[in-house]
């Protein structure tokens, strides 16, 4: 089974090929924004070294937020478009998700800066998602993690980075066949200009 995992949402632009539990190929690169322009070269890279066509992928996994509204709107239209090109299966996860993945801590709060005095959090329980994805006065997180009585934090003073990987395998995880769209948490900063009143 092939599985191409997916990140564009948070400060890095990363791809992963998996042929079961093996690695095939991985791509990861920091960034602060480009991803627009770098994410299909790097999957066609990836695809590249491990000697394997679109055409065979059977399953897409990717990250849909929170995190960067383009690289969530981004990386949820790719995986789409691929999937349908390919004739696969394509699942979203969340960016807390990847990132609990990766953790053997029982009671685990992951926290986000959502950079306007807010957080995105969540708390997990032996892997089991529980309360959130929310977002949260930065204020409040404090009392977020007293009520969990958490073991473990990830973030949110530093930007923690997804492996691709962990995507691909909690897309393999993932029975859902709703098409990944991206998971926003509050609106977005931009506003749309306004229209001149013509007289």
């Amino acid at each position: 089974m092939n599985v191409l995992g997916i990140d564009a949402c948070l400060g890095h632009c990363s791809v992963a090929l998996l042929q079961g539990d093996i690695v095939l190929s991985h791509r990861s690169e920091e960034m602060a924004r480009g991803h627009v322009e770098r994410l299909a070269p790097m999957v066609a890279e990836a695809l590249g070294e491990a000697g394997v066509g679109a055409d065979a992928l059977d399953l897409i996994g990717v990250t849909c937020g929170p995190g960067g509204f383009t690289g969530a709107r981004l990386g949820a239209a790719f995986a789409r478009g691929l999937a349908l090109a390919s004739g696969c299966r394509a699942v979203g996860v969340t960016t807390l998700e990847a990132l609990a993945f990766a953790h053997d801590a029982q009671r685990l709060v992951v926290a986000l800066d959502g950079r306007r005095g807010d957080l995105f959090v969540q708390f997990f329980d032996e892997a089991q998602a529980g309360e959130g994805p929310l977002a949260l006065p930065a204020a409040d997180f404090p009392d977020f993690l007293s009520r969990h009585d958490a073991t473990h934090v990830i973030g949110p003073d530093d930007m923690p980075v997804i492996d691709p990987a962990d995507v691909a395998r909690l897309a393999i995880r993932c029975e859902s066949d709703v098409p990944p769209c991206p998971l926003y948490l509050r609106a977005p900063d931009a506003k749309a200009a306004a229209r001149p009143v013509l007289r």
